[in-house]
């Protein structure tokens, strides 16, 4: 089994990686996912397409890129932007 590490930014508290989960989950190939919050990176077993991937975090308002292609890590923002209350 192969995985893909993907640098996600906005991730803030643990509804942002139910969310991060749950955009992941559904795309064919997947088979874990496993999301550190703290590092903001999120690595998915199985072999699905890198595209699909980025594209799915991008939709679900969480920017990414292969964690190959990640700059230095942002500063962090205030909450997610999902409307859960995290600050």
């Amino acid at each position: 089994m192969s995985s893909i590490d993907i640098q996600v930014q906005g991730m803030t508290c643990g509804a942002c990686v139910r969310h991060v989960t749950q955009a992941l989950n559904p795309i064919s190939g997947v088979d874990a996912i496993n999301v550190d919050l703290e590092s903001g990176l999120v690595r998915v077993e199985g072999d699905p397409d890198s595209t699909a991937l980025l594209a799915a975090l991008n939709d679900a308002g969480y920017p990414a890129q292969l964690s190959s292609q990640a700059s230095p890590a942002a500063a962090p923002t205030k909450g997610c932007g999902s409307g859960c209350g995290c600050r």
